[in-house]
């Protein structure tokens, strides 16, 4: 016989593919809610929110197309448990007209096997406890099955391979929880909000000789206009995309492991056919996962360049300060002040230009880093295109 296999084999599998359908759903919602930055007021963050948006709807399209390839695929499942019921039973059938023929009596029931009964049990893993807590050992070392299979894997099969040596392939089962990935994400100390009160308290009283002496508002130039908006919402949506991606992985493995777990006696069309779509599948969500760790990659490093560039700036506000402080005390003294202040008042105008220009090419680093999320929006749609190309011909190698 070409094929043994057993109905719950086949039902466990279902249920496995239908929980992924559902991971996917959740994944998508949860990028809509946490990789968003909803405050984009400012200069910086008004610039880099439309990219954020473009990038989350073609995430969200991508899960949303992954999970229409799960449930193709679990209907297919289904579709092959139907197909081998009906031509057991019409076996069945025969054999038990043969014994009744030959006098033992017999009594076949006849008509359709249908898949067991089995439940799926939980998931074998999951994410650790303090899994995406800023303080987390995690963030150090990063552990668990999902950094397991991103650090040592490049593609599916060898992904399948590692999961097949986790333990065996004794039964059908979820190898871990992606939803659990799926965590709120933290954000550390606001260090723009940090820069906002100590600019204000170092340039609040004298930012009027600023706009006297040179035209212009220091805090306004150096601060408000270019930092206005949530920052921190900026390093949330860095960990959300990474949760994403972890979440995205772990989809992989439990592709992996239904490939791992496929008894060697299922050969033919349809366990090929089966053994080829998981395979697909798990390549498909790896993809996706490394375009989310990509794009997660990039929103942190903005983060990490306004921290830096946030340092720069308060060391020249502190500049700053000084010498307005100065232009101030030699404006405010009579005669002698002037006579004085007009001999070093240009040098002084002119440092504060200076500075001013050095802010100005900070906050231009923090604009390229931005510029280059743009190949993190490229990533993900190239995820999308291959995720697409999967479901148009999901119909020929999906069904088994």
């Amino acid at each position: 016989m070409n094929m043994v296999i057993t109905y719950e084999t086949l039902s466990l599998s279902q249920q496995v593919v239908e929980r992924q359908q559902a991971h996917a759903a959740t994944m998508s919602s949860y990028l809509e809610s946490n990789a968003d930055i909803s405050d984009s007021t400012g200069f910086l963050l008004g610039f880099f929110d439309p990219l954020s948006k473009a990038a989350i709807t073609l995430a969200t399209q991508a899960c949303g197309v992954l999970e229409e390839i799960e449930r193709a695929t679990a209907v297919a499942i289904g579709d092959t448990a139907a197909d081998v019921a009906d031509a057991d039973g019409r076996v069945k059938d025969v054999f038990s007209r043969l014994i009744a023929e030959l006098g033992h009596g017999g009594s076949g029931s006849g008509g359709h096997h249908h898949l067991g009964g089995s439940t799926l049990p939980a998931a074998g893993e999951r994410a650790p406890e303090d899994y995406g807590s800023v303080d987390s050992y995690f963030w150090q070392k990063r552990l668990g099955n999902v950094e397991n299979i991103a650090g040592s894997v490049s593609d599916a099969r060898s992904l399948v391979n590692q999961v097949s040596q986790w333990g065996g392939a004794a039964s059908v089962a979820e190898v871990t929880d992606p939803s659990s990935f799926l965590v709120s994400p933290q954000a550390p100390d606001n260090f723009v909000q940090d820069l906002r009160w100590s600019a204000g308290t170092l340039l609040g009283g004298i930012d009027w000789v600023a706009e006297q002496f040179v035209g212009f508002s220091i805090l306004d130039r150096c601060v408000y206009h270019p930092l206005a908006g949530d920052w921190q919402g900026i390093y949330r949506a860095s960990q959300a995309w990474q949760h994403a991606g972890d979440a995205a992985m772990a989809i992989g493995a439990n592709h992996a492991g239904l490939v791992a777990t496929t008894p060697a006696t299922w050969q033919g069309e349809s366990g090929d056919s089966f053994r080829l779509a998981m395979t697909g599948a798990t390549a498909a969500s790896m993809g996706l996962s490394t375009a989310f760790e990509l794009t997660g990659g990039y929103v942190k490093t903005i983060s990490a360049v306004c921290k830096l560039a946030c340092i720069g700036i308060g060391m020249a506000l502190d500049f700053i300060a000084t010498k307005l402080l100065k232009l101030a005390a030699e404006a405010a003294t009579p005669v002698i002040g002037w006579a004085v202040g007009a001999v070093t008042a240009y040098s002084d105008i002119n440092g504060i230009i200076k500075k001013v220009r050095f802010v100005y090419s900070i906050i231009e680093t923090i604009e390229s880093a931005i510029n280059d999320f743009i190949e993190a929006k490229t990533s993900i749609l190239d995820k999308l295109e291959i995720l697409e190309d999967l479901l148009q011909g999901g119909a020929a190698s999906v069904a088994v």
